[in-house]
């Protein structure tokens, strides 16, 4: 069923009101005893019960001991399956049978391991949909929801906040309890999807969307089962209730793909096709577990448009390492931004004039000046040693400056207990500054140790991170998520790399892009002489030659093209010398095109998601030296002109360093025109390189497109 299962309802699972744990125990040390007690002390207000036919009696004052489901004697919500993976199916008919809403399966040994288990997986799946019940799982750790007051996980002690979690991990989430609450965050709900063979994360993130008590959800994926719909759709769903989505893909190297197919039975995507979903729809990639928990808590407080920063410090090395990390993650954003993001947005401010005068008036004399005055250094005599309420007042004057986005305060904020209670009034003033439309982000060596002066910085909804350079790092992702995949996948993803695929024969592509309205020059094939000597007297001087044989992919690694020939004794010279290269092997007469900026334009079709479209160099450096973006298909032309311009190397296109300008308009309708193609033919990877770029318009030079081989498209990728 999984991503695509009917969208029946989620109540029964994350909201029931009577619950039953099958394979419940009076030993302490079993989990089906274990989250009887969490829930019990997590205030759940509706019937629990404990289900095992050898205990009378579990001992607990808030849970019925009952032999079977049946026992119950009515609705049952929610039951949760603490038993082996060999007892579940027959569990699973007798829930269906009783009218169960929805199961919560813990065991592993299903299709994670492929073969019969995962036909028992579908079995259950069909059992589960003819019966109208939800399930979770299996090889989950469980779910908690605070509202609910549910906690059907081994761990207690869950750090409350509004933050929704969804991972495929246990530790993960169990790591994630820990440094947010080093960083003052916590939980409305966390879910483990499990092998998602019902519900899946982007259903759950479409829930989440809409719940009040969730300001910001979190993701830790490795996979997905089925299509890529629904988890687009949550996205989406969350994009459009401005709640910000903070996503951490697991296994995004190939060596990771076959312990995602171990652990999860769910299927591995390109890093690139994935951060192409991720970044249309405005969700944040990162790279690890304290960055996941680093960028909740300044996206929780921090709008994605809050580029222009205002540096308040109150050490001279705190200024220069602020400096460093906003310019520096800035300028990180601005090299690696992605289609359908804001291209590297963090920067410092400049203040205006007034702004400047105002906070001449507030900096200590003997203070050091810079002549924007950002960033401002209070650490002087009269600085806020003497008076931390200087931090709130320059906060004030940078707050009322149109060119601050956002307030950037660096030291050791919290860490003055002699003055103590001046820190407090100056947190209640920095609170107030947050709330009054510009947002404010602190760094404090003393984050972690959270004295009170921190700790109400924090219940007022502000960011607070222990080094400047994971506060700028935070910062720069919030405001512009950055791509990450690797070149290497880039690469794979350009060339098809590791596909089974049979390759076209020219012509037949070439009929495929003129259909689909693409724009060719005349391209002749010939196999013998003969047809040479017809096709020398049509083809436009100078003329090129190139070697189509399908086998070949990269010609002019293997002396396959020839330029620039001035006449048809010259063309017959050079097939002559191909054919003696190359016996038998067709080539293909066209005319030899102006130099200009060469381009690859592609397509591909992702197991999970669907077609898309990849623009990047091309000519031989479409693999030395991949600079690519990824959009899914299909795109408009102003979608493809901003996918053209994200390219590191599209300075170039718009006349830098003394180059001629491109026609930008034209490449972007050939990049819509082929990813329309994309989606017509999604058993189809083409490829058009190099497409060479001038002043006026294009012309492809070069093409290819392969067919995926019979039954492909299970594994990793379809480039």
């Amino acid at each position: 069923m999984g991503e695509d299962g009917p969208n029946r309802g989620l109540a029964a699972l994350l909201r029931p009101r009577v619950i039953a744990v099958v394979g419940a125990s009076r030993d302490t040390a079993k989990w089906g005893r274990r989250v009887l007690e969490s829930t019990s002390r997590a205030g759940f207000r509706g019937a629990l019960y404990g289900v095992n036919p050898s205990v009378s009696d579990l001992g607990l004052p808030s849970v019925k001991t009952v032999a079977s489901l049946a026992d119950i004697g009515g609705p049952i919500d929610l039951a949760v399956l603490a038993r082996p993976a060999a007892a579940t199916p027959a569990l699973i008919e007798e829930c269906a049978a009783l009218g169960v809403g929805a199961v919560l399966i813990t065991a592993s040994g299903f299709g994670e391991l492929g073969g019969d288990h995962l036909a028992t997986e579908q079995q259950m799946c069909t059992v589960a949909e003819a019966a109208g019940m939800r399930l979770l799982g299996p090889n989950t750790f469980g779910m908690f929801v605070a509202s609910a007051g549910v906690n059907l996980t081994p761990r207690e002690g869950i750090p409350a906040g509004s933050v929704a979690l969804l991972t495929q991990s246990g530790n993960v989430a169990v790591a994630m309890y820990e440094l947010a609450r080093q960083a003052g965050i916590g939980f409305s709900a966390c879910v483990g999807v499990g092998n998602q063979i019902d519900v899946g994360l982007g259903e759950l993130m479409t829930h989440f969307a809409a719940q009040d008590d969730t300001a910001a959800i979190a993701v830790y994926v490795e996979g997905l089962r089925g299509s890529g719909e629904a988890f687009r759709a949550g996205l989406d769903a969350c994009h459009a209730a401005g709640k910000p989505v903070v996503v951490l893909k697991g296994g995004r190297t190939a060596l990771a793909a076959p312990a995602i197919a171990t652990h999860t039975g769910a299927l591995a995507s390109d890093g690139r096709v994935w951060q192409a979903v991720l970044d249309a729809a405005g969700a944040i990639a990162v790279e690890s577990i304290q960055d996941l928990t680093d960028v909740l808590a300044v996206a929780s407080s921090v709008p994605p448009n809050a580029g222009r920063a205002m540096i308040i410090t109150d050490g001279g090395g705190d200024t220069v390492m602020a400096i460093d990390a906003v310019t520096g993650a800035g300028l990180a954003g601005q090299a690696a931004a992605r289609p359908g993001r804001a291209r590297g947005s963090l920067s410092l401010a400049a203040p205006s004039p007034a702004t400047r005068a105002a906070l001449d008036e507030l900096i200590p004399p003997n203070a050091p000046r810079t002549p924007a005055r950002n960033p401002v250094t209070l650490d002087t005599a009269g600085g806020v040693e003497d008076n931390p309420m200087l931090l709130a007042r320059c906060a004030r004057v940078a707050a009322a400056d149109d060119g601050v986005d956002v307030i950037v305060i660096g030291g050791l904020f919290g860490g003055y207990p002699r003055i103590e209670a001046g820190e407090l009034a100056c947190a209640d003033d920095l609170v107030a500054v947050h709330y009054s439309g510009t947002p404010v982000v602190v760094q404090s060596a003393f984050a972690l140790a959270s004295p009170e002066p921190i700790r109400r910085l924090r219940q007022g909804g502000i960011a607070v991170l222990p080094t400047i350079d994971r506060l700028g790092r935070a910062l720069a992702q919030t405001v512009s998520p950055v791509g990450r995949g690797t070149e290497n996948d880039a690469a794979k993803t350009a060339s098809g790399s590791g596909t089974p695929s049979e390759v076209l024969p020219a012509e037949q592509t070439a009929r495929l892009l003129r259909e689909h309205g693409i724009e060719l020059p005349p391209m002749t094939l010939v196999a013998d002489p003969a047809e040479l000597a017809s096709a020398a007297v049509a083809v436009s001087y100078p003329a090129c030659l190139k070697i189509a044989d399908t086998a070949v992919s990269h010609k002019s690694d293997v002396g396959g093209v020839v330029l620039d020939l001035a006449d048809a004794a010259a063309l017959r010279s050079a097939a002559d010398r191909m054919w003696q290269r190359f016996p038998g092997s067709p080539l293909l007469v066209m005319p030899s095109l102006p130099r200009g900026a060469e381009l690859l334009v592609g397509t591909g079709h992702d197991a999970i998601f669907g077609p898309f479209v990849l623009v990047g160099r091309g000519g031989i450096w479409a693999e030395t030296d991949p600079d690519v973006a990824i959009s899914m298909a299909p795109v408009t032309e102003a979608e493809a002109e901003r996918v053209l311009l994200s390219l590191r190397c599209a300075a170039t296109f718009t006349g830098a360093r003394g180059t001629k300008p491109i026609d930008v308009a034209a490449v972007a309708r050939l990049i819509a025109a082929v990813s329309r193609l994309a989606v017509a033919h999604p058993e189809l990877s083409v490829e058009a390189n190099p497409v060479i770029a001038y002043p006026d318009g294009y012309a492809v030079a070069d093409l290819r497109a392969s067919a995926r081989a019979a039954g492909h498209g299970s594994g990793q990728q379809d480039p």
